[in-house]
């Protein structure tokens, strides 16, 4: 015979126990869901700064007196 089957097993106990790791697995539920619904309010700012930016492509570029895409002025001494 084994050693749990020597043991006897209190109902009250096992409820007791098992109610205490429900209250624990819930507890860590609400903390996932809370996460979960920070990462969806960041994923849902971000979609949306992404829809109001300009595409790539359909900016304008500068005219060629006023620099290149770096914002420097073209130096003076620049040959034509």
């Amino acid at each position: 015979m084994t050693r749990d089957a020597d043991r006897r097993t209190d109902p009250t106990a096992v409820t007791v126990l098992l109610a205490a790791e429900a209250a624990v697995l819930k507890g860590r539920l609400g903390v996932l869901r809370e996460a979960i619904d920070e990462v969806d309010a960041r994923i849902n700012a971000v979609s949306e700064k992404i829809k109001r930016s300009p595409a790539a492509g359909d900016h304008e570029a500068p005219p060629a007196d006023e620099g290149s895409a770096t914002g420097l002025a073209p130096s003076p001494a620049r040959r034509p």
